[in-house]
């Protein structure tokens, strides 16, 4: 059995696929299995991964089942300790593997492994170190955009890894349960993390663990697509996993992150002002309407998922509140950095 189980996703990213591939192939570290989820591509991504990559174990899915359900085919078919989960759009350094195991035999019970993520095309600059949330269940990936000068060389405790290029290991996935595949893509990596968060499992940043990327590739980093699963998505977020008191007032923050959006966007900043240039305010209402309306359909079921998931936390209030505001995103940054 690999120590390691190094997952895939991929929807017609032929030549990006290929890259990182080679990459996970010239890692230092050998004892690890590579599983590519295929999500249905007519590019010719199967046919290149089985003539170039026979080491490869290669899932063919028929249509696009998204990031959630394409990694959890793939973490049923791990059979890893550790299973390294990456996009397509990634490209490892030779010694990313062997770092994230050293890091997980530090201390068992850190169950999950945030590594340090940069610009492909701007490899001073961070794409992320982890996540940090805002209190109506949204998230940004921290040290986004910022210059590399050295503030995040140091091995620290965050709240969640990036699901660019995330490790996890298999007994917290046995304890809390893999992704949620209703959110089909975004986010789902927040959620996951906040009930291992919830039943005790911490998350160590890892920052020699090195990852080049290529962001947003396969969506689009301002698409219609992602604002509405971000939105829906955000909501389903916060009705499982924010303490009671905190979900009754998240309304509020939201009108806040709204307000200050709206700012951003009269002045010409943050990411909701380049989504502008590209949407109409009437489509933007039109998203906002569909994703809230595809959150409140499975409402229920929802609620269902929160009185298990806060049934069976091992975190008091006043932890999960302290977690929350250790790793608090501030509303400034989000409405107003891009």
């Amino acid at each position: 059995m690999p120590r390691v189980s190094v997952i895939i996703l991929n929807w017609d990213g032929l030549a990006l696929l290929r890259d990182c591939l080679k990459s996970v192939r010239a890692q230092d570290f050998d004892d690890f299995e590579t599983i590519v989820v295929d999500n249905g591509s007519r590019d010719g991504s199967p046919e290149m991964v089985r003539e170039e990559f026979p080491e490869v174990t290669l899932l063919e899915e028929a249509t696009n089942r998204g990031y959630s359900r394409g990694n959890n085919i793939g973490l049923d078919a791990a059979s890893g300790e550790l299973t390294v989960l990456l996009n397509n759009d990634a490209e490892l350094a030779p010694d990313f593997l062997g770092r994230v195991v050293a890091a997980a035999d530090l201390d068992p019970d850190f169950g999950m492994f945030a590594t340090r993520i940069l610009m492909f095309d701007r490899r001073e600059v961070f794409d992320s170190t982890g996540l940090l949330i805002y209190p109506d269940g949204i998230c940004r990936s921290r040290g986004w955009l910022e210059k590399d000068v050295g503030q995040y060389d140091q091995p620290d405790e965050v709240l969640a890894p990036n699901g660019c290029a995330a490790a996890y290991r298999r007994a917290m996935l046995e304890d809390v349960g893999n992704f949620d595949e209703n959110y089909f893509a975004y986010l789902e990596d927040l959620d996951l993390a906040f009930r291992g968060q919830l039943r005790g499992w911490k998350c160590r940043y890892v920052p020699d663990a090195v990852v080049y990327h290529k962001k947003s590739m396969t969506s689009g980093y301002h698409s219609a697509f992602k604002a509405y699963h971000v939105e829906r998505n955000r909501i389903w977020n916060a009705i499982k996993l924010l303490p009671l008191r905190l979900l009754l007032l998240s309304p509020l923050y939201t009108f806040a992150r709204y307000s200050a959006q709206a700012f951003a966007t009269a002045s010409g900043r943050g990411v909701s002002s380049k989504f502008a240039r590209d949407y109409s305010r009437s489509e933007l209402l039109v998203i906002l309407v569909k994703a809230y309306a595809s959150a409140l359909r499975r409402l229920p079921e929802v609620w269902h998922q929160r009185k298990e998931i806060q049934g069976r936390r091992r975190m008091g209030a006043l932890a999960v509140y302290l977690l929350m505001r250790r790793y608090r995103l501030p509303l400034g940054e989000l409405a107003f950095k891009d």
